[in-house]
């Protein structure tokens, strides 16, 4: 009866230490996916390769409507905290380093950058 109660015992206590640890990992999993995210609208009229990769040509715009996805013109990308001066008036850090992709002579849009979890809205030429 001893051994069979001790044997139970240290099995519901290692059951209970898994759960313990199952939820313990998730609470501090959770905290570090939580990171700021700003929104940047391409602000100018010349869609250049040049222009769409300059990180000045991008306006803080958490607001900022939708696109329609199709990759000819820059429009919309979501960046990481890590790669934005803060302030009143957001702007993106150099370090960023977007890359943009020829459309056709005259309009680029967004490729990439040194955000590996960017959101890239391109939209078609307007």
């Amino acid at each position: 009866m001893k051994t069979t109660f001790k044997k139970l015992s240290t099995g519901i206590l290692a059951a209970a230490f898994g759960i313990a640890l199952v939820f313990t990992g998730s609470a501090f999993k959770a905290t570090h996916s939580k990171r700021v995210q700003y929104t940047f609208r391409y602000n100018d009229t010349n869609h250049s390769k040049a222009n769409v990769e300059d990180e000045s040509k991008w306006l803080y715009d958490p607001s900022a409507a939708g696109c329609d996805e199709n990759p000819q013109q820059a429009c919309l990308i979501t960046v990481d905290e890590t790669y934005v001066n803060p302030g009143s008036t957001p702007t993106l850090k150099s370090s960023l380093n977007i890359s943009a992709a020829a459309f056709n002579s005259s309009n680029a849009y967004v490729a990439g950058s040194a955000d590996a979890g960017m959101e890239i809205q391109n939209r078609s030429i307007e």
